[in-house]
């Protein structure tokens, strides 16, 4: 796979030149496997897919049976078109099946069907037929690949079996899985470490910006982002990273301008689109903001390679958004597409049905659809705290209070959500006393949901750990 540096560089855009200048005269200019596949690369990873298909298309043409192309075709299938079948007549083609880019697709589709142990099984037997100076960069492919679909107990596993701990691929792998587990004081270790080493590498400052962010250290983050930026201004997702950290620190208007960017450079891809609508609901426009989402939508549900889950968060937030404008059954009809999303969770989207229903003052309305989502989940502490937060949402405070009293008393330590809502409505009810305990669980546990929900008039320069003195200090 190539990498932004080389897309960056003089030869590409001159083999790049040269292939469009070709398709623009209806013709295709003769270059070799490679070339092709990494102009393919350029264009999937700018969301051009059907360019991308075309100049992989080419490439077979070119070179039947050659690895990369016809590597990167079935990765096309099995991730764009969602057709394993189809990955697996491409992979099949190969003609070189003693080629480790042939066993890494053949158990790519295992995991892609979920045949992981079936995966590790046939990577395992390859491991052992091929060549000893071969296995060190065998285990760290595979590795990636099994944490590229999140699996990292795979990518742990294969990762012992390492002999070069200390070379950058086996650090980077260490700190995705470090990330992954929540262990993000390790991960920022590891990443600023890979850094003295190498820092013009945009991965690494991407990876550490994450794993900052998760770790509520969103200035560093932030600071981390522009350091990926400067090294590569159009990096999208040293872009997002840098957006999402302004957002949270409530610089939304500068938030708005990266968000913006970023629809720019990937004009394709509905990320764009949906935080900018996200960003103008917070600005209370919601006029505004419902065009975005649509525009989200558009894009998303004419993209084959979109994940559900960025279909139903757009769902999701166009019924919240469009319940709050006061078309309830324009609400209802996002929910119903919600509700047909694979996996989607049948309670929460029962829960927003009933907040919908609130919104309108049908109480009777929602009070059924509550007690359904309270039956089906079995009185899941998640769907408590999800009604809870739509009857303060909808101004009933002392049942919020209720319910939330009732749930965060039930919980273990590990429960992070819900204390700021409870601090919310203790400090409306004036209840002094739990508002300090329920406020100082909160920034101990969640400052992300701190600042969400009581943190509109903390300082945007405020680091979390000053949370609760500010607000206990300026308590209103």
């Amino acid at each position: 796979m190539a990498n932004d540096n080389y897309f960056n560089s003089k030869q590409f855009k001159d083999n790049l030149s040269k292939y469009e200048d070709s398709r623009t005269k209806g013709e295709f200019a003769y270059m070799d496997a490679d070339e092709l596949n990494d102009i393919a690369e350029y264009f999937y990873n700018n969301g051009k897919i059907d360019e991308s298909i075309e100049a992989i298309d080419y490439a077979i043409s070119l070179f039947p049976g050659a690895t990369g192309p016809l590597v990167f075709r079935s990765r096309i299938a099995l991730i764009v078109n969602n057709d394993p079948q189809k990955a697996e007549s491409f992979a099949e083609q190969i003609a070189d099946k003693s080629d480790l880019d042939y066993f890494y697709i053949k158990a790519e589709i295992m995991i892609f069907c979920g045949q992981v142990e079936e995966s590790d099984k046939y990577l395992t037997e390859k491991f052992n037929e091929i060549d000893e100076d071969e296995q060190e960069d065998f285990i760290i492919d595979v590795s990636t690949m099994y944490a590229d679909y999140d699996r990292m107990d795979m990518a742990q596993k294969w990762l012992q079996s390492s002999q070069d701990k200390e070379s950058a691929d086996y650090q980077e792998l260490q700190g995705r899985i470090a990330m992954q587990e929540g262990n993000y004081k390790e991960s920022n270790r590891i990443f600023n470490e890979l850094l003295d080493k190498d820092p013009f590498s945009s991965p690494y400052w991407n990876q550490l910006a994450s794993s900052q962010y998760m770790s509520n250290e969103i200035k560093d983050s932030i600071t981390s982002s522009e350091f990926s930026i400067a090294i590569n201004p159009n990096d999208d997702e040293a872009i997002l990273n840098k957006a999402n950290g302004l957002f949270f620190l409530g610089n939304i208007d500068e938030a708005m301008k990266y968000y913006q960017k970023l629809s720019q450079l990937k004009p394709n891809d509905e990320t764009g689109e949906l935080f900018q609508g996200i960003t103008l609901i917070k600005l209370n426009r919601l006029q505004e903001a419902v065009i975005h989402l649509q525009k989200a939508e558009v894009l998303a549900e004419n993209q084959p390679q979109s994940q559900p889950q960025s279909l139903l968060e757009i769902y999701q937030t166009l019924a919240y958004t469009l319940s709050s404008l006061g078309k309830p059954e324009l609400a209802i009809s996002y929910i119903d597409k919600a509700t047909s999303i694979q996996n989607a969770n049948e309670d929460e989207l029962t829960v927003l049905r009933g907040h919908v229903f609130l919104e309108q003052e049908n109480f009777k309305a929602a009070r059924k659809y509550f007690k359904k989502a309270l039956r089906h989940s079995m009185s899941s502490p998640q769907i408590i705290l999800r009604i809870a937060i739509s009857m303060f949402d909808n101004g009933y405070i002392n049942q919020a209070y209720e319910m939330l009293k009732t749930l965060l008393d039930i919980v273990n330590e590990a429960w992070t959500d819900g204390y700021s809502y409870f601090a919310a409505c203790c400090l409306e009810l004036g209840k002094d006393e739990e508002y300090a305990d329920a406020l100082r669980k909160a920034c101990d546990k969640n400052p992300s949901e701190v600042k969400s929900v009581l943190g509109d008039e903390l300082p945007p320069d405020l680091n979390t750990s000053e949370y609760f003195d500010y607000l206990i200090k300026n308590k209103k």
